[in-house]
């Protein structure tokens, strides 16, 4: 496909979707924009059944709804940026090329006019050339004008898709991460793992905190968040940045301790049960200590098994040994 070519095809997606978002009042936001510019090209055929059920409902497309949409289609793929960001910026980069080129030859002869036009002022008999160079001059002159407006449009243009990038690279991220702890949840866990080689010795225990059904029972939900996000900063402070420490649903916590065998793994996963024994935690409301929060954690690595699942599984087992001989211990697999 020609350049000419990508860039009407581009043009035209882009002011049909700038004329949807105007007819339903929406803000031309890189998010509304995205979305919106996925369901005119129909790159993305969930996302556009989505709304395709909306209008035929008659039920008003709001800046809510797109965001939701975004969320669900957008945020977690590469298909925006495969599809329209990066095309577009290519277009958008070669337009911009283009234009400045044109902008500094256009520029050349004007100041060639300008001397021709000065050499001209010294002669007597060259009125009709001196129209005629002073004419070039004026629409030569115009022509830059308006070339440098375009391409001060398309730098701006060009902000714009850095900020959707930024946005999506933010919602990655996000999707990636436990909101109420910080640490990875299992997408999170799944791409991390991607870096790490299986062949190597890794370990991992699977962590669980002891009786929390009567702590959200006793004290309520937010008391019980409140311990996770506790024990989560423990596990972490017992950790070295190359290891991942997840949480793998629940009260349930799992960490990759990398290239260490079990018993050094142990050793990680005592002092962090020990840390969650010594923990006092305080309730605002009546000043009064919580009762003691233990763990029970399960200890396996990877030199028996062919992948993670396998591995975690093993782990989770030994958890519930931990469990059925007592709680608050840790065993090894």
């Amino acid at each position: 496909m020609s350049f000419e070519h990508n860039y009407q095809v581009s043009s035209n997606f882009s002011e049909l979707t700038h004329d949807f978002l105007s007819s339903h009042s929406i803000p031309p936001t890189p998010v509304n924009y995205s979305v919106i510019y996925l369901y005119i090209s129909n790159e993305n055929k969930l996302l556009s059944a989505a709304i395709d059920k909306q209008l035929k409902q008659k039920t008003v497309i709001t800046a809510d709804f797109i965001a939701d949409l975004f969320k669900r289609y957008v945020s977690f793929s590469e298909q925006i940026e495969n599809n329209v960001i990066s095309p577009f910026e290519k277009t958008l980069t070669n337009m911009l090329s283009h234009i400045n080129q044109q902008v500094g030859n256009e520029q050349k002869v004007s100041k060639s006019l300008q001397k021709l036009n000065t050499i001209l002022k010294n002669k007597e008999h060259n009125q009709s050339l001196k129209h005629v160079v002073s004419f070039l001059s004026e629409t030569i002159n115009y022509s830059t004008t308006q070339h440098q407006a375009l391409s001060k449009e398309l730098s701006t243009t060009q902000q714009e898709i850095n900020q959707l990038k930024s946005k999506l690279a933010s919602s990655r991220q996000e999707a990636l991460v436990d909101s109420l702890t910080g640490l990875l949840n299992r997408r999170g866990c799944d791409e991390k793992l991607q870096a790490l080689p299986f062949s190597q010795t890794h370990s991992s225990p699977a962590i669980d905190i002891d009786h929390f059904k009567t702590i959200n029972d006793d004290f309520g939900h937010f008391v019980g968040d409140q311990v996770i996000q506790r024990i989560a900063k423990i596990i972490t402070n017992h950790i070295s940045e190359q290891d991942l420490a997840v949480r793998f649903g629940g009260e349930e916590f799992v960490v990759v301790i990398a290239n260490k065998s079990t018993s050094e793994a142990t050793l990680i996963a005592e002092k962090i049960r020990l840390a969650i024994e010594k923990m006092r935690l305080i309730r605002k409301e009546t000043n009064a200590y919580l009762p003691s929060i233990s763990v029970s954690i399960g200890i396996a690595d990877n030199k028996n098994v062919s992948d993670w699942n396998n591995l975690f599984k093993q782990a989770d087992d030994a958890l519930y040994q931990a469990k059925n001989s007592g709680r608050n211990r840790c065993i090894c697999a």
